[in-house]
């Protein structure tokens, strides 16, 4: 089992691709952005951790980033794990006895914890403290350091009741509204040091969809298609002709409709009646998986499509 170990007293995410540092470049969420900065002021001045935080959300919206962003402010260490990662009990039992006071441990996908792995977090979250079994049969509770576990989930009825309860602070991610996609645009543009007017940056976000990591990949895609037709890495600029440009090329549609997606709608389109999620995946040459999580979602969002008991059909 990989384990990985941020250290965010001297960075506030892995190295690679940037994210925001703190909750100032951290575009949106407002609301959930307010608590959090409430309860890290709150930790600081009782010189303890935070209470544990449930971040529910689409995939792509920054659970993440967040997580990072909370763990520097506090100016403790992040601990990064997978809920699918964590095979046995002693995999977990191994990461709860390396924190270290006040650090924190972000399980990603944590409904995918197994329930005997949810067991041993229960006494760890509210006593500090893991239940071990003895090879004679007996039990022995051992403490651990105080912690804040940080569960990212993008299926959060997946969660058993007792391990939500045990969560401090729950918060869903909402949506981002057309002036926060030009916030986030904006800053992804001047981290590659790509120059645009408000103009295109208007234009980019009304195309683009609204899940950040998916922002930055066009704006990735964009620097990438500026060089590939001439501008030099020190000097990109976006005009409104590369605009459309890029746009066309990339075969986009407001709100980052794709080809795959209006190839969907054109098959329901073409019915006289209702689709089954079966039907549609064998006429696109696709698995029920990739049409149900990957396409539906951002129709479903854009109010293109509706779900009923007899099948798909167009809104």
């Amino acid at each position: 089992m990989h384990i990985k170990k941020i250290d965010t007293t001297t960075q506030a995410a892995p190295t690679g691709h940037w994210r925001p540092a703190n909750l100032d470049e951290f575009v949106g969420q407002e609301d959930i952005k307010s608590v959090i900065r409430h309860a890290i002021h709150s930790a600081q001045v009782r010189s303890d951790s935070l209470g544990h935080i449930l971040l529910n959300g689409p995939s792509g919206f920054g659970k993440t980033t967040l997580a990072h962003i909370i763990a520097a402010s506090c100016d403790v260490h992040c601990h990064v794990i997978t809920g699918y990662a964590i095979a046995k009990p002693a995999d977990l039992i191994s990461v709860l006895n390396a924190l270290q006071t006040g650090d924190i441990l972000f399980i990603d996908e944590i409904h995918r914890l197994k329930p005997i792995m949810e067991e041993i977090l229960y006494t760890a979250m509210e006593d500090n403290l893991i239940d071990m079994v003895m090879p004679d049969g007996g039990s022995v509770r051992l403490p651990v350091n105080p912690f804040t576990l940080i569960g990212a989930t993008t299926k959060p009825e997946s969660l058993s009741a007792p391990l939500k309860n045990r969560f401090v602070y729950k918060f869903f991610f909402s949506g981002y509204s057309l002036e926060e996609k030009q916030q986030i645009i904006q800053l992804y543009l001047n981290h590659y040091a790509i120059k645009s007017d408000w103009k295109q940056v208007y234009e980019i976000a009304r195309k683009s969809d609204s899940v950040p990591r998916e922002i930055r990949n066009t704006i990735v895609m964009m620097r990438d298609y500026l060089i590939a037709h001439g501008q030099t890495p020190d000097s990109l600029e976006i005009s409104r002709e590369h605009r459309s440009q890029f746009l066309g090329w990339s075969k986009v549609q407001d709100g980052w409709l794709t080809p795959l997606h209006q190839k969907y709608l054109d098959i329901l389109a073409e019915s006289d009646r209702p689709m089954s999620l079966t039907t549609l995946a064998i006429k696109m040459w696709l698995d029920t998986g990739s049409i149900e999580y990957e396409i539906e979602p951002l129709l479903i969002k854009l109010g293109k499509i509706e779900k009923t008991s007899r099948g798909r059909r167009l809104s």
